[in-house]
């Protein structure tokens, strides 16, 4: 199940107290939720969309695809932050972030990166398709969530934006166990990586450097947000232009 997490629910931040409505932030896991904090949406397959369109309709004016992401370009390393110039979302579909948030978070972030990021439905596994989806696509990191977000905010014409930290990098080959699917409320099933762990306990070692990275990239994602505040550097707060999200449009898309 799709779940929205209160500020009440998060962590706190010290920009005073949030405007519910303003901005969504879609996440892959229940630790990136809280760090979010204000909405965050975490990510169910398809139900995901239909829940992001009904909030948008209720009045959130912008939405951001937040949390982590795995490395293409092998420059990379864990930690850093890439804010999206665009979002590749499928063969011939990207879309472009909107500039005034992009330029904001980038203002916010010292040290950030602007690239092109790719959202995809499964993992990038090898190093080699890693390789070659950056060299296609001009994407240097990839998520689960922020082609849902590019689609339905290029639907209701709002403006969005991609925040994302780099957890494992390009040459980092994920063990078994780490390719689980994410149980309910972006939890990991700790069972089935425990099972996975015990038939094949050469697992440990990888485990192990993911354990580490995934600590460097949680505590410099948690750091952005600090520096972020409650609506995640939305920049459009004080517009008064009428919302269009009641009337969806065509997708905004451009061609690759």
């Amino acid at each position: 199940m799709t779940l929205l997490v209160t500020v009440n629910e998060a962590e706190e931040d010290q920009t005073g107290a949030p405007d519910m409505k303003a901005v969504i932030a879609v996440v892959g896991l229940a630790i990136e939720a809280r760090i979010a904090g204000t909405a965050a949406m975490i990510a169910d397959g398809d139900r995901t969309a239909f829940l992001l369109r009904d909030a948008i309709r209720q009045g959130a004016r912008g939405v951001i695809s937040f949390g982590v992401c795995g490395g293409l370009d092998p420059k990379l390393r864990p930690g850093k932050v890439v804010i999206a110039s665009s979002v590749f979302a499928g063969k011939g579909e990207a879309y472009p972030s909107d500039l005034l948030w992009a330029e904001e978070l980038l203002r916010m972030i010292p040290g950030s990166g602007y690239s092109p990021i790719a959202g995809v439905a499964s993992p990038i596994t090898s190093f080699e398709q890693r390789q070659d989806f950056h060299a296609t696509t001009g994407a240097v990191a990839a998520d689960m969530e922020s082609q849902i977000v590019a689609r339905i905010a290029a639907e209701f014409r709002i403006p969005f934006a991609a925040c994302r930290v780099v957890l494992n990098p390009a040459h980092r080959i994920l063990p078994r166990a780490a390719l689980i699917n994410i149980g309910p409320a972006g939890k990991p099933g700790l069972r089935k990586i425990g099972g996975s762990v015990l038939k094949d306990p050469r697992q440990l070692p990888s485990l192990s450097r993911l354990a580490i990275d995934a600590v460097i990239a949680v505590l410099a994602l948690r750091s952005a947000k600090q520096r972020l505040g409650t609506h995640l550097g939305f920049p459009h707060l004080r517009s008064r232009r009428p919302l269009n999200c009641l009337i969806p449009s065509a997708p905004a898309a451009y061609p690759m």
